[in-house]
């Protein structure tokens, strides 16, 4: 048999680095957490090359003297925890020692560092993880670590390192997220002596500010509560209205460290999606804190996994507030309000190059590029309900029978069963006109908290045979007929899911659905929640189910498909509910049923359909996402025609 042989320092510290140091981000979040740690109230990061070439990391934090430094760089050497138990109660961003000894072996070093009380500051210069120099310097107080030529003795590494934008890239959205981690700390990042980011060291809101800019902090509703004296959650989360084509803009704290956790973002998201289009994804930026016994950070040596003692106590905590904010904020109508002109926009007879300006978006998110606005007084957008954009290509093609109106009607006010065929392709649009001329820009995140009572509004009529316009007072309103007719048949069938009031049809060959044992393991666990939504299913065989029935809602869809999509978030480990299973099928049902755009409504339908809106906790979003009722006041109209400036 071969020899075991005991690794030379030399060999074993670039094996660890391969954990710890994987890239150019990984130096800074470290040598940053380490500032932090230290108590420092300002830092500075410096990177050159995209921190291939220079990353240089000053604090003013408490230092160490010329006995400490050097023991921090040796392999395994932390302040941060003393035994086994300190594991179970790690409250600081570092804790494993690894990270200094394992960049020091990869890259040369120059570390300054002084305490308070020191007379005096002291110098290592590092190489490859030899120490060629410690001495006494003068210097303030805190601690200065310079990192330069990094995997310059690894070239089997380097080669692996991107492109220097790309690295500053990934360092830039770490930074970003380090300053909403610590809005008390003033953080400087300067990229090849190019300031990028200075956080003002004041609050929270003043660091998405830094970050992201004035049109997020107009966009933001603050969160701040206690869930079941276990859990503390504060920060912000977007409007509805406020959403993004990815995942970049959502940063999760927890007890100061920012970190990527499923968990929490599938919680948010699930809370969201009832408002919001598909394909787009909310805003936020939330600080947790919980006991530290609860939460274990020790799973990778990047520290950005969690995991959590009870996945389902932390989901709770974040899906169960905020679906209540989320719901009073869209039972709220949506106001159409002009943004005021830019200086320049206000000048008279002067050429506007639109090229220039930021992308612009709706009150859903679709975004579209100014460039279209050059050379034309209007641009005209459509918002193409997504189970639909494929099968419809012109709004004219549409035509609807009448007498399937009135049936649709008259099921939903009978409480009678509701007739799920496909009647008509769908279609929900919304079109919004951009006047050049005056360079008004169309806002409908300004919410009204004035109830609206729809019956007593004056109906004005109906325009392109799809909006609704009513009038009440100093205002006319807008109403999808489409995108409210949804809304109320995805609430009634949902509600008919929740009070187990299903029909069930029975399939004459039983499908056989095989699973892994992880997958098993699931649907055994979810086996009552199948039941009650109308499944016929039991166990058949080794890691199989045999399926006998299904719901009615079901009676057409790939088996196949729908299990696969309800297996895909096995990971999350948390227990199914019945809107989670069925939310996409009940609210294709619901689109399919509702009146059309296009639909002839009489005068009596439209009254009827006011009058099912008119509920006090009647949500004014269709089940996508969209706004169902659009207010325009006296005021904005008076300031178009110019009777008011």
């Amino acid at each position: 048999m071969p020899n075991i042989n005991i690794l030379d320092k030399s060999i074993f510290n670039r094996i660890a680095a391969g954990e710890v140091v994987e890239k150019p981000a990984s130096v800074v979040k470290e040598l940053v957490e380490n500032s932090i740690d230290a108590g420092a109230k300002f830092i500075t990061i410096e990177i050159v090359g995209g921190g291939i070439k220079k990353i240089r990391v000053t604090d003013d934090g408490c230092g160490m003297d010329k006995d400490n430094l050097p023991k921090a760089f040796l392999p395994h050497a932390t302040s941060k925890i003393s035994c086994l138990d300190d594991l179970d109660k790690i409250g600081t961003l570092g804790f494993r020692g690894e990270a200094l000894s394992s960049i020091a072996s990869v890259a040369k070093i120059t570390a300054l560092s002084k305490t308070k009380n020191s007379e005096s500051g002291t110098k290592i210069h590092i190489e490859g993880g030899e120490v060629l120099e410690i001495s006494e310097t003068g210097c303030v107080d805190g601690t200065s670590i310079t990192v330069e030529d990094l995997f310059y003795n690894v070239p089997a590494r380097a080669k692996f390192l991107r492109k220097p934008k790309t690295e500053e890239s990934e360092i830039t959205n770490l930074i970003s997220r380090l300053i909403l981690a610590n809005p008390k700390i003033a953080i400087k990042y300067v990229v090849d002596g190019k300031t990028v980011y200075h956080s003002t060291a004041t609050n929270l809101k003043d660091a998405i500010y830094t970050i992201y800019g004035a049109n997020a902090i107009e966009n933001l509703i603050p969160v701040e509560y206690t869930y079941q004296n276990i859990i503390s959650v504060e920060g912000f989360i977007g409007l509805p209205s406020f959403t993004k084509p990815n995942r970049t803009y959502q940063t999760i704290i927890i007890n100061g460290r920012f970190v990527n956790n499923k968990t929490i973002s599938t919680a948010i998201y699930n809370a969201y999606e009832p408002y919001i289009m598909k394909s787009s994804f909310p805003f936020f930026v939330v600080s947790v804190k919980l006991p530290l016994d609860k939460v274990d950070v020790n799973v990778h040596p990047n520290k950005l996994d969690v995991k959590f003692e009870n996945n389902n106590l932390i989901f709770g905590a974040f899906y169960n507030p905020i679906s209540e904010i989320l719901l009073n904020l869209s039972t709220k109508v949506r106001k159409f309000e002009t943004a005021e002109p830019t200086e320049k926009l206000q000048k008279e007879n002067e050429e506007v190059n639109f090229s220039n300006l930021k992308t612009l978006s709706d009150s859903d998110g679709k975004q579209f590029e100014p460039n279209a606005l050059n050379n034309s007084n209007t641009v005209t957008f459509a918002n193409i309900d997504e189970d639909s954009s494929n099968e419809l290509k012109d709004i004219s093609m549409l035509n609807s029978n009448n007498e399937d109106l009135h049936n649709s009607i008259n099921s939903f006010l009978n409480n009678d069963s509701f007739n799920f065929e496909v009647q008509n392709n769908t279609i929900a649009n919304d079109l919004v006109s951009i006047a050049e001329k005056e360079n008004v820009f169309s806002q409908f995140n300004i919410f009204n908290d004035v109830k609206v009572d729809l019956n007593t509004v004056k109906i004005i009529g109906i325009c392109f045979n799809t909006y609704i316009i009513v009038e009440n007072g100093s205002s006319i309103y807008f109403i999808d007929q489409h995108a409210g007719h949804e809304r109320l048949l995805y609430d009634k069938f949902k509600a008919s899911f929740e009070k187990n009031d299903l029909a069930v049809q029975n399939l004459l060959v039983p499908y056989v659905l095989n699973t892994n044992y992880l997958e098993s393991d699931f649907i055994n666990n979810n086996l009552e929640t199948f039941k009650s939504l109308g499944f016929d299913i039991e166990p058949f065989g080794i890691n199989s189910f045999k399926v006998s029935s299904v719901p009615v809602l079901l009676k057409d869809i790939s088996l196949y498909k729908f299990f696969n999509d309800v297996l895909q978030d096995l990971n999350k480990n948390l227990n199914l509910t019945k809107s989670d299973i069925l939310k996409d099928y009940l609210e294709r049902s619901a689109c399919r049923s509702a009146v059309k755009a296009n639909d002839i409504l009489s005068k009596n339908e439209i009254e009827i359909l006011l009058n099912m809106l008119n509920s006090s906790n009647q949500i004014l979003l269709c089940p996508h996402g969209r706004p169902i009722i659009i207010e325009i006041t006296s005021k904005e109209i008076e300031k178009w025609f110019k009777r008011i400036v």
